[in-house]
């Protein structure tokens, strides 16, 4: 029987036994369960394993900014990652101080996590699952990138429910040119429409 609590103990089980990289603590799915809106992000970062929650550093803001925009809010919606812990690489600079990044989950690790991701959409039973930048976009998709699809609606045989990809909220970071935040802006307007009809 699967449920939350054993999803949360088999993340952290994966997570507190894995060697292969460094990473930098672990987190877990928020909002209600069941739900009809499932969001789909990458990987945790320092702010969301400090908080145990996804989407509550910079990107977060951005996203509960955009939500609000659509009448919604994080009450509503379920929020998820790809991959559960934080991947990190730390680097010694020439003073000998150490700084610690984020850096994109590996393939080997977003399959570690395939299975808990599989039970927590079944267990969420979304109407839709929009996913946030690539690395969900690889995972519940057969797109190569979000640049070929973003702002559509699919329908995903395997998992036999819809999928909206758009871009990651932190791209708005990256790009910062009008083209881009109008073209995002967009997005969050398709996803409304589509919303009402589910």
């Amino acid at each position: 029987m699967n449920t939350l609590e054993n999803l949360r103990l088999k993340i952290k089980e994966l997570s507190e036994n894995y060697t292969d990289e460094e990473i930098g603590g672990w987190i877990t799915g928020d909002g209600p369960v069941p739900c009809n809106i499932l969001f789909v992000g990458e990987a945790p970062g320092k702010t969301e394993v400090e908080q145990g929650k996804p989407f509550v550093g910079m990107a977060g803001e951005t996203f509960e900014e955009y939500l609000n925009s659509i009448d919604l809010t994080r009450t509503k919606v379920r929020v998820t990652n790809t991959c559960f812990f934080r991947p990190i690489k730390i680097k010694e600079g020439k003073t000998g101080r150490t700084t610690v990044s984020n850096r994109t989950p590996k393939s080997p690790e977003i399959k570690l996590f395939k299975e808990i991701l599989d039970e927590e959409i079944e267990l969420v039973n979304p109407k839709i699952i929009i996913t946030l930048g690539n690395i969900p976009l690889k995972r519940l998709t057969n797109f190569k990138s979000i640049g070929d699809c973003h702002g559509q609606v699919y329908f995903n045989e395997e998992l036999k429910r819809y999928v909206f990809p758009m871009y990651h909220p932190s791209a708005l970071t990256y790009n910062r040119n009008d083209t881009f935040k109008k073209m995002y802006h967009d997005d969050w307007i398709k996803l409304k429409k589509v919303l009402e009809t589910l």
